[in-house]
């Protein structure tokens, strides 16, 4: 969970990051709470109504610059949801949970559709990004892998040959469910504003070091064979628990460790 934002703001900063929080999964623009925070002076355009959106564009970006809200599209902002107490994975809910868009940056990241884990790597030397399909509903790993290079992209259920057209079949996937645009390292992903939207889960910047320590550690200490096996992977993940209290998820380690393998 994001920390509180610092004082310097003043109380109107203050109430508009606790109007967020209680609404984690929409995306606002400044005029959305504006009228939450003063709807007399919001209801009609005038010099007041103004004044009171550009102070609170200026709130909504010393909140980013405190890791406390996202940017996730221009003039959209959204409150920041982690995981665990911890900022190594970040969690946004998109499409019929108030939102659609969600702009990041981030080497890994997940993208949940219904039952599946669609799992995001870029490999800095080819650079290109690797994607995983995982569906374990069947009791065992129903697996697919693409690579993809720097592009726009959307997953959907339709069978179709289709440039930029990725297919996965799965419950709960529609004909055309998420947009994806890739660049570098800058992701936009879009849910079609879909019945049963998407999640995105991401490493942030301070997971993106800490896993990437774990992973080095253990490609370091293991044997080349054992470093591919998802059981050993597990293990190194469990040891790290129970020995030094370092709550890795197993799956986006195992990514990070493919990242550098």
């Amino acid at each position: 969970m994001a920390n509180a934002p610092n004082g310097s703001g003043g109380d109107q900063k203050t109430k508009i990051w606790q109007l967020m929080k209680k609404e984690p999964h929409r995306a606002f623009l400044a005029g959305d709470l504006a009228r939450a925070l003063n709807a007399k002076v919001a209801k009609k355009e005038s010099e007041e109504k103004q004044k009171l959106v550009k102070e609170i564009t200026g709130n909504l970006d010393e909140l980013v610059e405190e890791g406390v809200v996202r940017m996730v599209a221009d003039g959209l902002f959204k409150y920041r949801l982690f995981t665990n107490d911890t900022k190594f994975i970040e969690q946004a809910f998109i499409g019929g949970m108030g939102n659609t868009l969600f702009y990041f940056q981030s080497t890994i990241f997940r993208l949940n559709i219904g039952v599946l884990s669609i799992f995001f790597t870029k490999n800095q030397k080819e650079n290109n990004w690797s994607v995983l399909v995982q569906d374990m509903t069947g009791g065992t790993s129903f697996c697919l892998r693409n690579l993809l290079t720097d592009g726009n992209y959307t997953i959907g259920s339709e069978e179709k040959e289709e440039e930029g057209y990725i297919t996965i079949a799965g419950r709960y996937i529609e004909d055309q469910h998420v947009s994806i645009a890739i660049k570098g390292n800058d992701i936009q992903v879009e849910d079609q504003k879909t019945g049963t939207g998407s999640r995105v889960d991401l490493l942030t910047e301070e997971g993106l070091g800490q896993y990437g320590a774990a992973a080095d550690e253990f490609i370091k200490t293991a044997d080349p064979v054992s470093q591919w096996h998802s059981v050993n992977r597990g293990r190194y993940v469990l040891d790290q628990l129970l020995e030094n209290k370092q709550n890795f998820e197993t799956n986006f380690f195992g990514a990070m460790v493919d990242a550098k393998l």
